[in-house]
C-alpha cells in the first residue's frame, strides 16, 4: 500500500519532480512526451527560407506578338483583360525593339512583370527583322524578371517568328512553350499577290505592257487600293509565300531543326468558308470572290479549302510540317487546338487562347524534411511548379501517423515564388499537426490541384527518430 503522506511530503520537498512525473505518465500512456517541438538530429538541414520573387507571380513570364500590319494594341482587349481581370496578373507594358536598343513603355502602377506585349519596329518586316527583335526582347525580359524561360504566343506572322526564332536558338532558347494562333507555317495562298505585283510593277518600269499597258496601269491602281497597311511587295508577304508559288523561306524554315524541349501548341481556325460566304448580304458575293481568285491567278481552290479563310488549317498546324513529319515521335511534342471562326476573328477567343498559355498540370519538384533556425520544429519543405498564379493553385496534405489522420491546407499567403538551381519554383514550408511524435514513422500525401482541375500528387515519409 501507497503511504500516500510520505508521497505528500517527497513532493513539497521536490517540487521540481512534479513535471518529470508527469511526462513519465505521459508517455507511458501515449507513448511521447511531445511533438516536434524537441531536439532534432544534427543531419537534418536547417531551413533557410528563399527570398521571394519581387517581379512575378508566375514561373514563366508571357510576351504577346502581333501578326502582319498590327500593333501591340491588337492585344488590349481580350487577352488583357483575362490576364488581369480572372487571373490577377499584371501587364508590364509594351516592349519596342529597334536598332538601337530596346525599351519598355510601362503599362500601370502594379511592381509585378507578368506577361509583356511586343511591338515591331516595322509591321510589315520579314520574318528574320522580326525575329532579331524577338532575341532583344526575351533577353530583356529574362534579364528584368530573373526568368531562365518565357512563354510565347504568336498571332499570324507572330507565331511563325516564334517558331522561327527557336529554329536559330535550338540549344538556347530559353522558351517554355510556344502558342501559334492562326499562324502560316508553310505560307499562305493569298501571300502570292507578292508575284502578282512585282511581276506589274516591273511591267511597268520596263514598259514592256504594249497594247495591255492600260489594264495593266488600272491594275496596278486597284492593287493600290487594296492594299491599305499591307504593301502586297513588302519583306513580310513575300515571307508567307508557299513553297510552289516561291516561297523559299518557308521552305527552308519547315525543315529546319526545331528544339524537342519546348511545349508547342497549334490554335487553328478550322471553318467551312462556303458556309461563311453563304452568311453574307451581298448578292453574287461567291462568285465575285471566284473571280477576283482567278484573276489573282491563286486558284479558286485555294480560297475554299479548310482553314481559316486566310491559311489552310494544314499550313496552320505545327506538327505537319516537314521536320516534324520526318519523324512520327517529333510529333508528339506538338498539339493542336481547334477554333471555329475565321482567320480575322481568333482573336474575340482570346480568352480560351489565354487559358491555354497558363493551362497544364503542376510538376511537383520534390519535398525534403527541415528543422527550424532553432533546431526543435520539423517542417516540411515542398516545391513544385505551375503556371498560375499561387492563390490559384490549392495545396493539401494529409498527415497519418498510427491511424490518425490531420489534413492541413496551405495558405497562399505561405507559398512564394523563389529562384532554386532548376529555376523559378514555387515553396512552401509546413509545420507538423500538433500531437504528431517525431520519433515515430509517419507519411504525407502531397496534393496539388489549380484553377483548371489539373493536379499532381505525392508521398513523402518520415522514419522517425
Amino acid at each position: 500500500m501507497v503511504n500516500l503522506s510520505q508521497y505528500s511530503m517527497s513532493m513539497r520537498l521536490f517540487p521540481t519532480m512534479k513535471p518529470i512525473i508527469a511526462c513519465i505518465a505521459f508517455m507511458l500512456v501515449f507513448g511521447g512526451c511531445s511533438s516536434t517541438k524537441m531536439a532534432l538530429p544534427e543531419y537534418l538541414p536547417v531551413y533557410e527560407s528563399a527570398r521571394p520573387s519581387n517581379v512575378l507571380q508566375i514561373p514563366y513570364p508571357i510576351l504577346l506578338l502581333h501578326g502582319l500590319g498590327q500593333k501591340a494594341s491588337v492585344w488590349d482587349k481580350d487577352a488583357i483583360e483575362f490576364y488581369e481581370h480572372d487571373l490577377g496578373l499584371q501587364h508590364a507594358g509594351i516592349l519596342r525593339p529597334n536598332k538601337k536598343g530596346i525599351s519598355l513603355d510601362k503599362k500601370g502602377s502594379g511592381t509585378f512583370m507578368d506577361f509583356f506585349t511586343v511591338q515591331f519596329s516595322n509591321p510589315v518586316d520579314s520574318v528574320e527583322g522580326w525575329t532579331k527583335e524577338l532575341e532583344q526582347c526575351i533577353q530583356f525580359v529574362r534579364e528584368k524578371t530573373g526568368a531562365d524561360k518565357v512563354i510565347l504566343i504568336g498571332y499570324s506572322m507572330g507565331g511563325l517568328t516564334g517558331r522561327h526564332y527557336l529554329t536559330k536558338h535550338v540549344k538556347d532558347h530559353h522558351v517554355q512553350r510556344l502558342i501559334t494562333i492562326g499562324s502560316p507555317h508553310q505560307g499562305s495562298a493569298y501571300a502570292k499577290v507578292y508575284n502578282w505585283k512585282t511581276s506589274v510593277n516591273t511591267t511597268l518600269k520596263e514598259g514592256k505592257g504594249g497594247l495591255l499597258q492600260p489594264i495593266i496601269e488600272q491594275a496596278a491602281e486597284l492593287i493600290r487600293k487594296a492594299e491599305r497597311d499591307v504593301p502586297f511587295d513588302s519583306p513580310a508577304v513575300r515571307d508567307l509565300r508557299r513553297p510552289q508559288d516561291g516561297g523559299w523561306f518557308i521552305e527552308k524554315s519547315g525543315n529546319r531543326e526545331h528544339p524537342l524541349d519546348v511545349e508547342y501548341i497549334s490554335v487553328i481556325g478550322d471553318v467551312d468558308i462556303m458556309k461563311e460566304l453563304s452568311a453574307l448580304n451581298q448578292s453574287g458575293a461567291k462568285e465575285l470572290l471566284r473571280r477576283i481568285m482567278g484573276l489573282l491567278g491563286l486558284g479558286v481552290e485555294s480560297l475554299f479549302e479548310g482553314g481559316d479563310g486566310v491559311v489552310s488549317a494544314s499550313s496552320q498546324t505545327i506538327n505537319e510540317l516537314p521536320w516534324f513529319r520526318s519523324q512520327p515521335g517529333r510529333q508528339r511534342i506538338s498539339q493542336t487546338i481547334k477554333l471555329s471562326s475565321v482567320h480575322e476573328e481568333h482573336l474575340r477567343n482570346s480568352n480560351e487562347i489565354q487559358k491555354l498559355s497558363l493551362e497544364d498540370q503542376p510538376e511537383f519538384k520534390g519535398a525534403e524534411f527541415y528543422r527550424d533556425a532553432f533546431g526543435n520544429q520539423l517542417l516540411l519543405v515542398i516545391e513544385y511548379t505551375d503556371y498560375l498564379p499561387k492563390n490559384e493553385c490549392k495545396v493539401t496534405i494529409d498527415f497519418k501517423q498510427s491511424g490518425i489522420t490531420k489534413q492541413i491546407i496551405v495558405s497562399p499567403k505561405d507559398i512564394s515564388l523563389v529562384k532554386t538551381s532548376s529555376g523559378l519554383v514555387k515553396q512552401c514550408a509546413i509545420n507538423m499537426p500538433m500531437g504528431f511524435n517525431v520519433n515515430s514513422a509517419f507519411e504525407c500525401s502531397i496534393m496539388i490541384k489549380n484553377a483548371f482541375g489539373r493536379q499532381c500528387s505525392a508521398i513523402k515519409s518520415w522514419r522517425g527518430i
